[in-house]
Order: C-alpha cells, then structure tokens, then sequence
C-alpha cells in the first residue's frame, strides 16, 4: 500500500469526525510517513510501520473526550442509528444537558461571588476611615472630644483592616480566577481536550 492508499482508508475510516479533525489527523500522518521515508525507509516500509489503519483509527478514535468519541463512534457504525438515538433519546438527555448547564454556571457563579463578598468587605473597612474621620470632626465641632476621638481611632483601625482586606481580595481574586478556569476545563472535559493534543500515537 503507498502513501496515497492509506491517507485515502484512512479519510474513510475516520469520515466520523468533522472535516477539520479529519484533516488535521490526515497531515500528521503524512508528515509521519514522510519522515520515515527521509530516514532511508521506501514509501511502502514507511506506510507499513505506521500499523494498520483500523487500528490507527480505533486508537485515533479512542483518544477523543468521552462525548465526541461516543458520538463518532455511533456515527461510523450507522449515520441513520446516530440521528435515531438523538432523536429518541432528546426527552431525556435535553433536560440533562439543560441541568449539566445550570450546574456549570452555579458553581462558576458561586466562585466569583466569594470574590465580590472579599472586595465588598475590603472596600467597606476602607470606607470607615473617611467615615471615622468625619464623625470624629463632627464630635470636635460639638465638643464631645472622646467620642470624636473614639471615632476617629475606629476608623483608622478599620481603614488598616480594609487594607489588609484589600490585598486579600487581590490574591483571593487571582486565586478564584486560576479555579474558575480549572473548574471550566473540568466541566467542558468530556467534551474537549484543552491539551496539547498529540493526534495519535504513531509506531516506531
């Protein structure tokens, strides 16, 4: 078998996936057999050392997220049972995918409620200082000297707080940032691989 013949099986074993996966899996594989043939090997030794191309294409097959691999593997098997499937089954996995949705977006709003719950601690305390002060003027220009000076030590104590809060809420937020994205990845991993995906895992 030459090189063209085995592109060629190949684009029609792996006629499941969408054209692009397709012809991203087909240029690797090309570029495999044109390495080898640069090291010394004739085009059909070349095209014989990549293996068989159903096994290239169930270990192709095999390396994709679990829901596209579901997919392109009912799809290869029959088109029509795909459709009957999807179909059939949308009254239940419709919802399920509905609440597999609602879920996601809980959790990544939860994520970043904490956050904004920091920076409203933080700009709260901040805002005690000025506040302090202002009740503390207050107290001078009435005369009540301690409650002026009760106030204004409250709120230098809460403004140190605030800024403290502050800088909590930096490093929380950068922290929530890097676990809404895991938290992201995690939930989109059956269906996309967020990896540097080697395409395939070619023979020596």
């Amino acid at each position: 078998m030459n090189k063209k013949d085995y592109l060629d099986a190949l684009a029609k074993a792996l006629d499941c996936l969408s054209r692009e996966k397709r012809s991203e899996i087909l240029s690797f594989y090309q570029e495999a057999i044109d390495d080898r043939i640069e090291e010394g090997m004739s085009e059909e030794e070349a095209v014989c050392a990549m293996g068989p191309v159903e096994l290239a294409a169930e270990s192709i097959l095999g390396e994709l997220p679990v829901v596209p691999r579901a997919v392109a593997k009912t799809r290869r098997k029959s088109p029509a049972l795909l459709w009957v499937l999807a179909i059939a089954g949308s009254p239940l996995w419709i919802p399920l995918a509905f609440a597999f949705l609602f879920a996601v977006a809980s959790v990544y709003l939860c994520i970043w409620l904490a956050a904004a719950c920091i920076w409203l601690v933080a700009a709260v305390c901040m805002f005690a200082l000025p506040f302090g002060l202002y009740l503390a003027w207050c107290g001078v220009m009435t005369g009540t000297f301690a409650f002026a000076l009760a106030q204004a030590g409250l709120g230098c104590v809460l403004g140190g707080v605030g800024l403290l809060v502050f800088n909590a809420a930096f490093s929380a937020s950068r922290a929530l940032a890097v676990l809404s994205q895991k938290w992201i990845r995690k939930a989109v991993s059956p269906f996309k691989h967020y990896e540097a995906d080697n395409t395939c895992a070619v023979a020596a």
